[in-house]
């Protein structure tokens, strides 16, 4: 193992593709602007920037920022990419790489893609300004852990767990603003969503589809076209914040639902509904006040309140 210096005149694929690296050995970056594509196949490479002054650019021709291909423990820490034409990172394959305190800004698609990789972590970096998703997990992308990134103005979801198969992933204390179409879009089954803050989103703050069995616990979802929306059975939503929407505060269309301890206030289009065939949820303790036209309307059947509070 080794702590082996770089510059912007290196060319990272090449140097981790030679003898001269091998596993656990630590890239350290010098500040300045790297003009590249960098392709890891290397397992437990760690690539630091020395002082958070280094900067990836696709000078708007480039397709991706980073790519790791099927490999194990990489960790990536304190960069900035920029103007690529498609990702900031692409995790493709493999499992328990770290994505952590970088920022992405002004790229083509998604600010970080893991596409059929699981045990990642996500943590702390700072995405805005890309064409698709901030966060993107698809094609079988479980168990992966997104914490406390900052994701702003995206042209699609801040983040987004695509089909029911991208299981099992944590969302956890995430600030998402100004987003195309939803905060938060889950469809994996299992998803945990937790003490997120998403606003100004044009479709939902929260958006919860095709996976069962989904967690949502002490989130806030404002100032949205609508705080959020359930399609999927089982979903339990507890403690959220969902106020001062343009549309309704929580709308679910799907059956055995839990929803307890929330807070939905001040949303124009009524606070809690549930639509023709959302059955046999259950209301428990939530504090449903000041929406328009209505508080709850229900259109459901069997569905079960009890120590609710409205007016």
């Amino acid at each position: 193992m080794a702590i082996i210096h770089v510059s912007p005149s290196d060319n990272l694929t090449e140097l981790i593709a030679s003898d001269s690296v091998s596993a656990g050995d630590v890239l350290l970056l010098a500040d300045g602007l790297y003009l590249q594509t960098v392709v890891i196949e290397k397992n437990f490479i760690r690539i630091i920037s020395r002082s958070g002054k280094a900067v990836f650019s696709g000078f708007s021709l480039l397709l991706n920022g980073f790519v790791l291909a099927g490999v194990t423990g990489v960790e990536i820490y304190g960069v900035t990419v920029r103007n690529y034409t498609q990702n900031g990172f692409v995790i493709t394959g493999g499992l328990a790489n770290r994505i952590v305190n970088n920022t992405v800004h002004d790229v083509g698609g998604s600010g970080v893609r893991i596409f059929s990789s699981g045990g990642n972590l996500v943590w702390k970096n700072n995405i805005r300004d890309v064409g698709i998703d901030g966060i993107l997990m698809i094609s079988g992308s479980t168990s992966n852990w997104v914490i406390c990134n900052e994701v702003k103005r995206c042209g699609d979801d801040g983040i987004e767990t695509f089909l029911s198969n991208d299981a099992n992933n944590g969302l956890i204390e995430n600030r998402i603003c100004d987003c195309g179409d939803n905060g938060i879009e889950a469809f994996g089954v299992n998803t945990l969503i937790l003490r997120n803050k998403a606003a100004k989103a044009e479709g939902s703050a929260y958006y919860i589809s095709s996976g069962s069995n989904s967690i949502c616990i002490e989130n806030e979802g404002v100032t949205s076209n609508q705080g959020a929306f359930v399609n999927t059975l089982n979903v339990f939503a507890a403690c959220n914040n969902l106020s001062n929407n343009s549309g309704t505060g929580l709308r679910s269309v799907a059956d055995f639902g839990i929803y307890q301890g929330n807070f939905i206030s001040r949303n124009r289009d009524s606070g809690l509904v549930f639509t023709e065939g959302a059955d046999n949820n259950f209301i428990y303790l939530n504090k449903i006040v000041c929406n328009e036209p209505a508080d709850i309307l229900d259109n459901g059947t069997g569905n079960n309140y009890l120590k609710n509070i409205t007016g």
